[in-house]
């Protein structure tokens, strides 16, 4: 959800400054289509995985791969929109914590924060091979779903600085591509 947000935030600050629909419609990344289908894929991919039946070492290699895949067309876009660097590098440091744990490791204690009981969020991780309970074993700590985001049910979720970092790229990238003189990047 923190993604959307941010877009929807980026996109809002840009029109409300100036910024045009127009300017971003022209707005080209090389392996656009790429971004367009990795990135909710991955958002998606614990759900998919699951009503597939894939094996968790398998599931968590295809969520790898797709991740590396948008740290690649990130940075080869990165030259012309720096705050593309800022997205790729949340997305490396999400890969660097589930690499060293084999998923993402998620806090209880910031789970409870957002009142929600530790017994389903455990519940949830039995079903669910790509987020794991943060332990005392857990490698990069500091890296995992660790922030605890309040509001609304509808918008609480529990991230990591990767993702916070994931989230400011794409709406600052956003809020770029919408503004009038926006340097365009062939397709």
């Amino acid at each position: 959800m923190i993604l959307f947000e941010a877009v929807i935030v980026g996109l809002l600050l840009s029109l409300v400054t100036g910024g045009s629909l127009r300017d971003l419609e022209q707005e080209r990344l090389r392996g656009e289509w790429l971004l367009f289908v990795l990135l909710p894929l991955q958002l998606l991919w614990p759900k998919v995985s699951q009503l597939l039946g894939v094996g968790c070492g398998v599931s968590v290699s295809v969520w790898l791969l797709m991740m590396v895949s948008l740290v690649a067309v990130l940075a080869v876009n990165a030259r012309r929109r720096w705050v593309l660097a800022v997205a790729a590098l949340g997305i490396a440091l999400n890969i660097a914590v589930i690499a060293a744990n084999g998923a993402m490791p998620v806090s209880m204690r910031a789970v409870s924060e957002l009142g929600a009981p530790r017994s389903e969020a455990r519940q949830a991780f039995e079903r669910d091979c790509l987020h794991e309970e943060l332990v005392l074993e857990t490698r990069l700590t500091s890296l995992a779903d660790v922030i605890a985001i309040p509001g609304p049910e509808w918008q609480r979720a529990v991230v990591s600085v990767g993702d916070l970092l994931l989230a400011l790229g794409l709406g600052g990238w956003v809020f770029a591509g919408s503004r009038r003189g926006a340097s365009r990047v062939a397709g």
